[in-house]
C-alpha cells in the first residue's frame, strides 16, 4: 500500500487497495469452496458459517468482530479491532486511508454469486472518524 501511495499518490493507493482486496477475496473464497467442495450459501446461516471459517483461515488474529443478524438476508458486522486501522495509525496515513477490509468480504460474497448491498458504502475509515466500525450487509440468496 505504502509503495503505491508514495509513487502514485494516496488516492490511487486507496482505489487500488479496494480493487485488489475485493479480487483477492474472490480468489480466496473460490479456492476455499473448491477445496472443500462447498456450494454457495443458500441462506444466512450457511453464509455466516462460511464467512466465519474464511476469516479464521485468512484473517486469524487480524480483527475482532461481532455479527448481529437483522433478518433472513441482512446482518450487521461490527469491527471491534482492525489490523488496517492499527497499521494506518502507525504509518501516519490515517486521515487519508479508505477502508479496504470490507472490500475483501465483498469479494467473498461475489465469489458465491450473491448480490448484496453494503451500507454505508466504503470510504474513510470509521475508526479514524471516531465512529464505531459498523456495516450493514443485505444479501440476495438464490
Amino acid at each position: 500500500f505504502m509503495a503505491v501511495a508514495e509513487h502514485f499518490g494516496i488516492e490511487a493507493a486507496n482505489r487500488l487497495n479496494q480493487i485488489v482486496a475485493r479480487e483477492l477475496g474472490q480468489v480466496e473464497m473460490k479456492r476455499y469452496m473448491k477445496t472443500l467442495a462447498l456450494s454457495p450459501a443458500k441462506d444466512m446461516e450457511e453464509y455466516l458459517n462460511l464467512g466465519k471459517a474464511a476469516i479464521s483461515l485468512y484473517g486469524s488474529g487480524l480483527a475482532e468482530y461481532e455479527i448481529k443478524i437483522l433478518d433472513h438476508q441482512t446482518y450487521e458486522m461490527h469491527l471491534k479491532r482492525c489490523f488496517a486501522y492499527e497499521n494506518i495509525v502507525k504509518a501516519g496515513i490515517k486521515d487519508q486511508y479508505e477502508c479496504g477490509i470490507l472490500a475483501r468480504i465483498q469479494g467473498w460474497i461475489d465469489a458465491q454469486g450473491l448480490e448484496h448491498e453494503l451500507k454505508p458504502p466504503l470510504g474513510k475509515c470509521m475508526m479514524v472518524l471516531g465512529r464505531e466500525c459498523s456495516y450493514t450487509i443485505k444479501l440476495k440468496f438464490y
